[in-house]
This record gives C-alpha cells, sequence and structure tokens, in this order.
C-alpha cells in the first residue's frame, strides 16, 4: 500500500499529542495526589471521549462472556496495572526517562510472540531487544546517568508498564477483538475500568474532586492526560485506516520523541550524556523489532 505524503502530518499531530501525556503525568504525581486518584480520572474520561464517537454510529454494544474476559484483561494489563507503575515510578524519575522506558513496549511484544507462536525468531529483531537492555543499562549503570543515581531502581519498576502492554497486546493477537471495532472495545474497558477504579478510590478515600478549589495546575495536567489519551487514541485509530498498521505504528517513535522534547520545554529538564544515548540505542533497537510489511491485522468482524 502506497502511503500517502499527506498522512505524515496527522501521524505527527498525535505523536505529539500523546506524548503530552508524559510530562503531565509528572505534574500530576507531583501534585500530591494520590495515584489510584489520578488514574481514575485517565480512564474515566477516555471512556468519555470514546462514547462520544461510539455514539453516532447507533449500535448496540453486545455483552458476552469472551467480550467481558477482554473487557477485563485491558483493563488489567493495559490500563490498572501499568497505570500504577508508571504513576509511582514518574514521582521519582525525570519525565524524559518516563519516555524512553515507554518505548519498550514494541522490544517486549517481539519476545513475548515468539514464545506465544504469534512470530518467527529472526537474528534482527533479537538484536533489537539487545539494543533495549542496553539502553536501560546506560540509564541505571553510569553513576552520571540520572540525576539522583539512587532513584536506578525505579526505572526497573518503570519498565514493568511497557511488558503490561506488551502482554496486552500478544493476548489481543491471540483473542481477537470478538467482532468489535478498536472504538467499541475501547469504550469497554475503559467503562469497566471506570467502575472498578471508582469504587476503590469512593471506598478508600482517595478521588480527586477536580472542581474543588478551581483548576490548579495538577488538576490541569490530569485533564490532559485523560483527554488527549482518548482523542490520541482515536486518531490512531483513523490512521490505521488510512495508511496501514505499519504506517500507524510509527507513532510509537514519535511519542517518545515527543515525550523528552515536551519535557524539556514545558519542565525544563535537561539530561546527561547517558541519557541521551540511552534515547538514541533505544530508538535503534525499536527500529529493528518494528513489524512485518506483512504482518495480519487483527480480525475484529
Amino acid at each position: 500500500m502506497n502511503t500517502k505524503t499527506w498522512l505524515f502530518i496527522p501521524l505527527i499531530i498525535i505523536g505529539a499529542t500523546w506524548g503530552l501525556t508524559i510530562p503531565a503525568i509528572k505534574v500530576a504525581v507531583s501534585g500530591g495526589y494520590p495515584v489510584l486518584g489520578v488514574l481514575f480520572w485517565q480512564v474515566f474520561l477516555a471512556a468519555i471521549v470514546a462514547l462520544i464517537l461510539f455514539l453516532p454510529k447507533r449500535r448496540i454494544l453486545k455483552l458476552t462472556q469472551k467480550r467481558l474476559i477482554l473487557f477485563g484483561w485491558i483493563m488489567a494489563f493495559g490500563t490498572i496495572l501499568p497505570g500504577i507503575i508508571t504513576y509511582s515510578a514518574a514521582f521519582h524519575l525525570p519525565a524524559g526517562v518516563m519516555a524512553i522506558t515507554i518505548a519498550m513496549v514494541p522490544i517486549f511484544i517481539m519476545p513475548i510472540a515468539i514464545l506465544t507462536g504469534h512470530e518467527s525468531y529472526q537474528k534482527k529483531r533479537v538484536l533489537g531487544v539487545l539494543m533495549g537492555a542496553i539502553s536501560i543499562i546506560l540509564l541505571i549503570g553510569p553513576q552520571a546517568s540520572l540525576p539522583d543515581p539512587t532513584k536506578a531502581g525505579f526505572v526497573l519498576l518503570a519498565i514493568l508498564s511497557p511488558l503490561c502492554y506488551a502482554v496486552e497486546d500478544n493476548f489481543i493477537a491471540y483473542f481477537g477483538l470478538d467482532g468489535m471495532t478498536p472504538v467499541e472495545t475501547l469504550l469497554g474497558s475503559a467503562a469497566l475500568g471506570s467502575l472498578v477504579l471508582g469504587v476503590i478510590v469512593f471506598s478508600q478515600g482517595s478521588f480527586i474532586p477536580l472542581w474543588e478549589n478551581g483548576i490548579e495546575l495538577a488538576d490541569f495536567a490530569i485533564l490532559i492526560i485523560g483527554l488527549t489519551t482518548g482523542f490520541a487514541y482515536a486518531g490512531f485509530i483513523w490512521l490505521i485506516g488510512q495508511g496501514g498498521p505499519v504506517f500507524a505504528g510509527l507513532v510509537a517513535y514519535l511519542v517518545t520523541f515527543f515525550g523528552v522534547i515536551w519535557s524539556m520545554i514545558l519542565l525544563k529538564e535537561t539530561y546527561s550524556e547517558f541519557i541521551w544515548a540511552a534515547f538514541a540505542v533505544m530508538c535503534f533497537g525499536v527500529f529493528l523489532v518494528r513489524p512485518r510489511n506483512d504482518v495480519k491485522k487483527v480480525q475484529t468482524k
């Protein structure tokens, strides 16, 4: 399929929008809000965006046992677990470092796909996984890498988040979407996540009333996280239809790139040469494990 040149414009916009969530997460957790309270708003706002996109279709989202299992899996490994890990680590690490660790998603996906039989062994792609490991070593190894070397353990915590996303991705590749569109899948999983997190945050007293004392910086960051996540994902779905899954997959590079750039601009972060080296090595690793041109899309119908 020949990709139209103009599609690079929405590709960059989507990458820049999604990348904005990374410094926003740093601002939100630095405001002293409880992790689950922030995560609830992220999932709830994403569900609202999905509902807005779903309603014009005038369809009924039927619930079956298979779909509930799918929603539960996406909620656990695509939302709650990686969300808790990301927010917990983001409190201790620079946002730019978080952006680099998020790029581990495609690097984790590949070995899991080989073990489950969804992908075949290729030396080039295994080299990409090794590049990802080297990138993490550059982040936690040299004394001059992180601003506070004692926080190196939180880098290892942070990379558990992309591992969760990789488990989610491979499960969807095996399980399928049971006839649903991506928007319907997002709506179902986000609605279930909102319900589960809502019960937890209200019972624990960790609900965040954003309207109580006016919208402060941390509140604004939470709104950015939820709304940009929903709209960026919707744009990503649209891009798959316009340019194909391989072209749309290039957004992973841009999310990491813009996550670093936004963090430098908005948070005034500066990085050591080791972090920049880790960034370059990680991008090369993602390039090596990128999807093949003949990869098949998940069947939704």
